[in-house]
């Protein structure tokens, strides 16, 4: 378990990138219709590391502030719920928080214990009063794999505008998935306890999928209508992985271009190389071609269901790679028919454009 503070390393730097990213456009878009917005660090830490970087609570409230100083979120009450089980850890971000200069209609509550504990209990007062959340980001990053229950998670994801950025470890579980007194707290990770079939996988990286593969899955069982994995490496080795829930197709939209940012290879992983470094070339789109193809088939199809197909989890590309990257150089070799209300040219029109996708020509 790390000091009360503890250096930064790369890797939470790209996943702090990537927070930063996604706020700045979340706050933006839920603020134009939500008086009220909830940021939860469930696993909030003490605000800053070693050599005074930010922490994820600075990450988000620097967010809000450059929104309010520009004129944004005026109206929108902010509400931060910093929820930490370390007694040195709620000191020194307490106090880390009495140093920053208020926000209009901002507030943040440090609150001292478990995530478990504080976000059921929030839950359950809200179901008292026949209440939903607010329009929430919940971020669930745990030391290890105790304190995340599905089962919490699922009810977070009931509420329809709550989204959560979770940290699932797999080494942790590598490491200790025989020993019986982890066994529980597995079962309350995943929500089940089918992940104890892993036992029967001796490959490593099959069994490595299998546990990713089933923790997306129940994600989706308990709430999730989106759900995008993110991996984060150092050297050679797999550290975790950042998995995304919303019930927003916009929010998967957002997220895939924040995390294209930096992993412009597009195999959605941080390897510490990329961050931060677009790439000055298009993307090369030739699977998301193929993916619409073999999705769609040859039948006429409207542009706007192409464009919800490419914006949902279905592909790890989204609608900016559509109609410039993918739609115009498939009409200009032929790998589409494309109709167009009269007098309409490209594929700039919202409405009115419909595209049937042509066979691939079979390899010689």
């Amino acid at each position: 378990m790390p000091d009360t503070v503890w250096a930064l390393d790369e890797q939470t730097e790209g996943k702090h990138l990537l927070l930063r990213a996604y706020l700045d456009g979340w706050f933006a878009i839920l603020g134009s219709f939500s008086g009220r917005l909830l940021f939860v660090d469930g696993f909030a830490g003490p605000g800053e590391y070693a050599d005074g970087e930010m922490g994820s609570p600075l990450v988000a409230i620097e967010s809000v502030r450059r929104h309010k100083s520009q004129g944004r979120l005026r109206s929108v009450e902010v509400v931060f719920l910093f929820i930490e089980e370390d007694e040195g850890r709620v000191e020194h971000l307490e106090a880390l928080l009495d140093r920053q200069r208020p926000l209009p209609r901002t507030s943040t509550h440090v609150l001292a214990g478990t995530f478990d504990d504080h976000m059921a209990s929030l839950l359950d007062q809200l179901d008292a009063q026949s209440q939903t959340l607010a329009p929430a980001f919940v971020m669930i990053d745990p030391f290890g794999v105790k304190g995340s229950p599905m089962q919490l998670i699922g009810r977070i994801l009931r509420n329809p505008k709550s989204e959560c950025l979770i940290s699932f470890m797999y080494e942790p579980i590598r490491r200790f998935h025989r020993q019986p007194e982890f066994g529980g707290h597995l079962d309350d990770l995943f929500g089940t306890p089918a992940w104890r079939d892993c036992f029967e996988i001796e490959d490593e990286a099959d069994r490595k999928q299998f546990l990713h593969g089933l923790f997306a899955d129940q994600l989706r069982r308990h709430g999730a209508e989106h759900v995008l994995s993110f991996e984060l490496w150092k050297g050679g080795r797999h550290l975790y992985t950042l998995y995304f829930t919303t019930g927003n197709i916009r929010g998967c939209d957002l997220m895939k271009s924040c995390i294209w940012k930096f992993d412009p290879s597009g195999s959605f992983s941080f390897r510490g190389y990329a961050a931060g470094q677009l790439t000055l070339f298009g993307p090369h789109t030739d699977r998301l071609a193929q993916q619409l193809r073999e999705t769609f088939g040859t039948q006429w199809t409207p542009i706007e269901q192409i464009e919800r197909f490419v914006m949902g989890d279905g592909t790890p590309f989204h609608k900016g790679h559509l109609r410039r990257y993918t739609l115009q150089p498939m009409e200009r070799v032929g790998a589409i028919d494309v109709q167009r209300p009269q007098g309409g040219r490209g594929f700039a029109l919202r409405k009115g454009i419909k595209i049937r996708f042509k066979q691939a020509p079979e390899a010689e």
